[in-house]
């Protein structure tokens, strides 16, 4: 899975950003990170997503892939490298925490002709729509004297900044999900997908659960091991039980905005789309296949574009490479 080239990639990137960077800032991929560190504490896993597990597949294309995207990664069946993972920097939450966005990242790797990248979330919307108010959230999350955050300060940034609590609320009114591939999975970001006539559409993509949603009741929930999704997985994988995604496109329209991804397009779910694919997850992989760096959304083969306007979209790739230069030091 090419994971020499990806770790060499995130050194790239871990120079680059060590070149421009300046002060702390709330534009400052850096504080970003150093403010996820103050919340979860210092550890080896990763500043966000820091409890997760690596898997690998396969993604076989639609007839109708071809119709929208010229990308090489949308043209023929692919090797998937794959990280499930629970939200925050927490390597030891439970894995039935309601509160927690489930991720799901992954490559499509075509043999040379351009990987593209993923970083998918359980919720449609982001919890922040430019990294000064990421900062602000974290920042009110700091821990006090006594170790723990000041739920008045909390409050009153959610007070100031209501459309950060659009994915709790998103999350809040959700089952716990009983599977990592038993929930629906958002890229969160508009995309735009041009097809080998040059003509390009505003999508948005989402993974549906080929073998349905599966959910637990609080009390189910309480019931469950710390550790229990990935056992899950594995008995699925080895009982044959369906395990992967379509992987669908979200059709948009001239006026949807793509510069905030903290809200969803008008009637979003009730949009037509169109299937690309289908991801199948066959074997559970090493976690080394994965910690070798990083899951870079911005890495995009020609066919597939992401938001130029959107402030959440590529200060992604240096915060991660931060990231991986830390857990590897």
């Amino acid at each position: 899975m090419r994971i020499d080239k990806t770790c060499a990639t995130a050194v790239a990137l871990i120079a680059a950003v060590t070149l421009t960077s300046h002060s702390a800032s709330a534009n400052d991929p850096q504080s970003i990170v150093d403010a996820l560190g103050k919340v979860f504490g210092s550890h080896k896993a990763r500043a966000s997503g820091a409890k997760g597990q690596c898997v690998a597949g396969m993604f076989t294309p639609s007839a109708e892939a071809k119709q929208l995207t010229k990308s090489a990664s949308f043209q023929s069946a692919v090797p998937v490298l794959g990280r499930f993972s629970m939200g925050g920097g927490n390597p030891k939450i439970a894995d039935a925490t309601k509160a927690a966005v489930r991720g799901f990242s992954f490559k499509l790797d075509p043999g040379g002709k351009g990987t593209t990248e993923f970083v998918m979330a359980s919720a449609p919307m982001n919890f922040a729509k430019s990294p000064a108010q990421m900062l602000g959230f974290l920042e009110a999350r700091f821990p006090g004297p006594d170790g723990k955050p000041d739920p008045e300060k909390i409050k009153a940034f959610a007070a100031a900044n209501p459309e950060t609590g659009r994915q709790g609320q998103w999350l809040a009114g959700k089952p716990v999900p009983a599977s990592y591939v038993g929930v629906n999975y958002w890229a969160i970001h508009a995309y735009t997908a041009t097809n080998a006539a040059g003509r390009a559409q505003k999508i948005k993509f989402t993974l549906v659960p080929t073998g349905g949603e599966a959910g637990l009741t609080d009390d189910e929930a309480k019931t469950r091991p710390a550790d229990f999704l990935v056992a899950e997985l594995a008995e699925r994988i080895k009982n044959k039980t369906p395990a992967g995604f379509n992987v669908m496109a979200i059709i948009g329209e001239a006026s949807d905005p793509t510069n905030d991804p903290t809200v969803m397009w008008a009637e979003e779910d009730k949009r037509k789309t169109i299937m690309l694919g289908t991801i199948a997850i066959t074997r559970i992989e090493k976690n080394e296949a994965c910690d070798g760096g990083i899951f870079d959304p911005t890495n995009l083969a020609d066919g597939i574009a992401g938001p130029k306007d959107d402030p959440m979209f590529l200060p992604r790739q240096p915060a991660y490479a931060i990231s991986f230069s830390r857990r590897v030091n």
